[in-house]
């Protein structure tokens, strides 16, 4: 059956041939415009990019919500609440956004100043903040998704088939039927024939050459409001993760800490040593002046001499390779002269932090192993949930127009607009079977994590205990110790009364009192280990964390 549509443009059979060459050129010029103006709104949606889209993160305010990384040592700061609908607290910024050595360094720097400034701009804590701005990021993608996506489809057709003409066979037969003598009769009935065919042909001069569809993708809210907390899950991960990274950084600035303070206590033996050198250096030129020696032991004196210089250069290398890494922890250029109050740098570290106050269930609330198992224990729950929800259909809808290859006949006029048709899809896949087991592997999953979570809590209290252990273990090891730097003491009393009293040789009290200044660096060196393991117990049992990061900072449920 012939398709009738009325042309669109006002045309009459009887406007004449002449009229309707004008008529059909702007009708091919309206179509020509509309062709380009597609092609330029097509142009415009393909080069917006997935940054384009209007999602939460675009409007949110970074001076507004922006806080510091953690609070200054060592009275905490609160932070600023964060908002509902924020996954986690944007404590993290500001070491990402602080330049190098942007925050000025009280001299002298104890450990306190060292913890704030580290805290402020330390290059360790950058990477992990930066990585709660990007899973903040996927929120906002998330989020983004409860807006569907529209795809806008445009097909041109550079050649169409016709229609069929049904008057033209007509109207010349019925010119031939009708034919007269008289010649200015017949042209009038030939020019109406002509009229008459032009006009049949209108409806392949006046079809669109294109067709339009807007759709949208698979379309399900649910699944949309699972994704959003799963990524809001996520983020309170990367702030336990960074929680982390801060609570490793303190312990690594306190270690460095406690190791210069150690090697500036060994700069004054060595000073001692390199004296006593001095002066038996001095004996033994006099003795050999007197020839009561011999040059040997000028020489074995000066060796001495210099082996006690060296290990005073030695140590002074060492404080200067231990000041570059405070400073890097810090964040502090190396060319930046800094000065470290080193007085009692022990007690600075370690405060009056006592292990015996330490309880399992603080261990279990400080540990960042088992919070983030919680929550990873919390997103193999919404995956079991979604598992159901993949049961449910989900729908598209879209508009579409009237394919200029449809040959049937409308009531209305399907070439003007509006010539758009709404439409709504549901998809039902019957894959049951499929989602079945997909529910089952999730609780399996489920199970496996609940097995995890009790292996973690119990390696968080055999590292707590191992961590005492060593600390029982270096408490011994200061005692004996002490107690062999006491006795090398009463050995160089005892050879100082009996040089006074002519028993012994100046030699006797050189060697008592170096044996007595090695026992008192060893005595050194054992109280360090105990420092970095009491140190360490301090880390463990989460003191760190309720001392310098802000208690009110902490990841959002």
């Amino acid at each position: 059956m012939a398709r009738h549509l009325t042309s669109g443009l006002g045309e009459t059979a009887g406007g004449g041939v002449a009229a309707r060459t004008a008529t059909g050129k702007a009708a091919r010029l309206s179509q020509a415009a509309v062709f380009f103006l597609v092609l330029a709104l097509s142009a415009g949606l393909a080069t917006a990019g997935p940054a384009d889209r209007y999602t939460k993160d675009k409007v949110k305010a970074p001076a507004g919500t922006a806080s510091a990384p953690a609070a200054s040592a060592p009275a905490p700061v609160p932070a600023a609440k964060a908002a509902d609908d924020d996954p986690a607290p944007s404590f993290a910024k500001a070491s990402s956004k602080l330049a190098l050595g942007a925050t000025t360094v009280r001299s002298p720097a104890d450990f306190q100043e060292c913890v704030r400034v580290a805290l402020a701009q330390s290059p360790l804590l950058t990477k992990s903040s930066i990585e709660i701005e990007s899973k903040r990021l996927d929120v906002g993608d998330a989020y983004s998704q409860y807006i569907p996506t529209v795809v806008l489809s445009t097909t041109f057709y550079l050649r169409l088939p016709e229609y069929k003409n049904t008057v033209a066979s007509s109207a010349y037969q019925s010119v031939f039927n009708n034919a007269s003598s008289d010649a200015t009769q017949n042209l009038s009935n030939s020019i109406s024939a002509a009229n008459a065919v032009y006009a049949g042909n209108s409806n392949n001069r006046n079809r669109k050459t294109y067709d339009l569809n807007f759709t949208t993708g698979a379309w399900n809210p649910l699944l949309t409001a699972f994704e959003v907390q799963a990524k809001k899950e996520l983020v309170n991960i990367a702030v336990l993760s960074h929680l982390k990274v801060i609570d490793q950084g303190l312990l690594r600035l306190g270690t460095t800490f406690l190791q210069l303070g150690m090697t500036e206590s060994m700069m004054n033996l060595a000073k001692e040593k390199e004296d006593l050198a001095a002066k038996n250096l001095e004996y033994a030129k006099t003795k050999t002046g007197l020839g009561q020696g011999a040059q040997l032991d000028v020489r074995i004196a000066e060796t001495r001499v210099t082996l006690a210089k060296a290990e005073a250069e030695k140590m002074r290398t060492t404080k200067s390779v231990l000041l570059d890494e405070l400073k890097f922890i810090m964040g502090v250029p190396f060319v930046q002269k800094v000065t470290v109050d080193l007085n009692h740098a022990s007690q600075q570290v370690l405060e009056d932090f006592n292990p015996a106050n330490v309880s399992d269930e603080s261990l279990r609330k400080h540990s960042f192993k088992l919070r983030i198992h919680e929550y990873e224990k919390s997103l193999q729950r919404k995956n079991i949930a979604l598992s159901y929800i993949h049961f449910l259909p989900t729908f598209s809808f879209g508009f579409t127009s009237v394919s200029t290859l449809n040959d049937s006949s409308y009531k209305d006029d399907t070439t003007s607009l509006p010539f758009m048709y709404p439409n709504v899809t549901f998809n039902f896949p019957f894959d049951w079977w499929t989602k079945g087991r997909d529910v089952s592997r999730q609780y399996k999953k489920m199970a496996q994590l609940n097995v995890e979570g009790r292996n973690i809590e119990f390696s968080v209290m055999s590292e707590f205990q191992q961590a005492l252990a060593k600390l029982r273990s270096a408490n011994s090891d200061v005692k004996l110790a002490e107690s062999s730097a006491e006795l090398q003491k009463l050995t160089t009393q005892q050879a100082q009364f009996r040089y006074d009293s002519g028993q012994a040789e100046y030699d006797a009290i050189v060697k008592a009192m170096a044996d007595y200044l090695d026992s008192r660096q060893s005595l050194l060196l054992k109280l360090y280990d105990r420092d970095v393991a009491m140190l360490s117990v301090r880390s463990i049992s989460g003191d760190f964390q309720d001392r310098y990061i802000n208690a009110s900072v902490m990841e959002n449920n």
